[in-house]
């Protein structure tokens, strides 16, 4: 599969678009809580089940698909499992009580672990590791282009027809996407480990070499910082909305224009950073842009004080975390021989899956919600972001000189 790098752009182009469909779902989700609690009577503090349920199927699904993804062609995979999760999306709209829309919405992230899995390992098909930061930082900007245009379209599309048009749009694009990826995105096949000529030797050197892969310790550690990383993360995504509303007196109105320039910002913050990882700086980057997510987030929700500039709040905590999560996702991808990729990539994504998941599910048993929707004890999972930020670049110090080591084994002659 690395001969097909004549055809990366089309790939990136893509999985750019996959990516901000595929995240601007699960995300719009979210600043729709208080439609949600209003037009179809959700509990304000659960909001986080329906991101916590879809991503928690979405790891189920992607583990146990794992080992197989590798077998088949990247592109009629993708059109597979695109198109499954965007009818479900699409029958959300139909939803007439949270249960309905939970399940319906549960079921549709169930297919997005391995639909992550195989984008990703697309890009890295294509792409050599020297240009590999950029290609992460482009692919990653789908989650602020989904802020920019995904969130306000259907915050105002909730607003000006109802929370349903949402679905229906978003699910009618994502078979519209399916039809583009199986017309325009080439065929990337499976890379064959060794030139075996009978399928149980095959098998057993394959299922042989994903155990050693999946036991080494850059395995282990990437699978732990993304997992950190993620879990801090979605302790306080999920409720953000609720929290600027009804906590901080945020207008309901402005909150489109608030995800429009963190959409921004994000984006000018994942370039700068993917350029700093290809020069060889990724380390340093990781560092600032982890004290950063902890400074930000010390000063929104845990200093106290009610007069707080929610757009620098929102704005410097989507950027300094869009940017770590795109340094994070170039440094792992170097974990994988070709052959194990997407196994790789829907292990990755799993455990991400898992993380967030938990931590949407944890947010929502431990806030409480006030007389007037105010969430309380949003400080003490604040304080826990904190932590998990600070911890993701101690972690890399142990990562990255394990990774050469590995790597340094593998080409050793004998």
């Amino acid at each position: 599969m690395d001969n097909n790098t004549l055809n990366s752009k089309s790939v990136l182009r893509l999985a750019l678009l996959i990516n901000m469909l595929s995240v601007g779902t699960l995300m719009m989700v979210m600043p729709l809580g208080p439609d949600l609690v209003r037009d179809i009577g959700f509990q304000g503090a659960h909001i986080g089940y329906i991101s916590g349920g879809a991503t928690l199927g979405s790891a189920i699904v992607g583990f146990l698909l794992a080992p197989l993804l590798d077998r088949y062609d990247r592109r009629s995979a993708l059109t597979l499992f695109l198109f499954l999760r965007s009818v479900l999306i699409l029958i959300c709209g139909f939803a007439a009580t949270p249960e309905q829309l939970l399940l319906l919405f549960v079921a549709a992230g169930c297919f997005s672990g391995p639909l992550s899995g195989l984008i990703m390992a697309a890009v890295i098909d294509v792409t050599q590791v020297a240009e590999r930061g950029r290609a992460m930082a482009f692919v990653a900007s789908g989650f602020s282009l989904a802020a920019i245009i995904i969130v306000p379209v259907s915050l105002q599309m909730s607003q000006w027809l109802s929370w349903q048009s949402t679905f229906f749009l978003f699910g009618a694009m994502g078979l519209m996407m399916a039809m583009a990826v199986q017309l325009y995105m080439p065929s990337l096949q499976p890379h064959s480990p060794l030139p075996t000529t009978t399928a149980t030797v095959t098998n057993g050197a394959r299922a042989s070499g994903l155990s050693a892969m999946i036991w080494s310790t850059p395995f282990l550690l990437a699978m732990g910082m993304m997992a950190v990383s993620l879990f801090g993360h979605f302790l306080l995504v999920p409720n953000l909305s609720t929290y600027f509303q009804f906590n901080l007196g945020f207008p309901r109105d402005e909150i489109s224009y608030l995800y429009l320039l963190g959409g921004l910002m994000s984006i000018v913050a994942m370039r700068y950073s993917g350029r700093m990882m290809d020069k060889g700086f990724g380390q340093t980057a990781l560092f600032g842009l982890s004290a950063v997510v902890a400074v930000v987030v010390y000063y929104g929700f845990v200093s106290e004080g009610a007069d707080k500039l929610v757009y620098l709040i929102f704005i410097l905590f989507m950027a300094s975390s869009s940017a770590r999560s795109a340094v994070l996702a170039a440094f792992t991808s170097r974990v994988p021989p070709p052959q194990f990729r997407a196994a790789f990539m829907t292990y990755q994504s799993t455990m991400s899956n898992l993380a967030a998941g938990a931590a949407s599910v944890m947010s929502s048993l431990y806030l409480v919600s006030g007389k007037d929707h105010q969430l309380q004890g949003l400080d003490t999972l604040a304080a826990l972001t904190m932590v998990s930020a600070l911890t993701v670049p101690l972690l890399a110090c142990w990562f990255i000189p394990a990774l050469k080591q590995s790597q340094a084994s593998q080409h050793a002659p004998g």
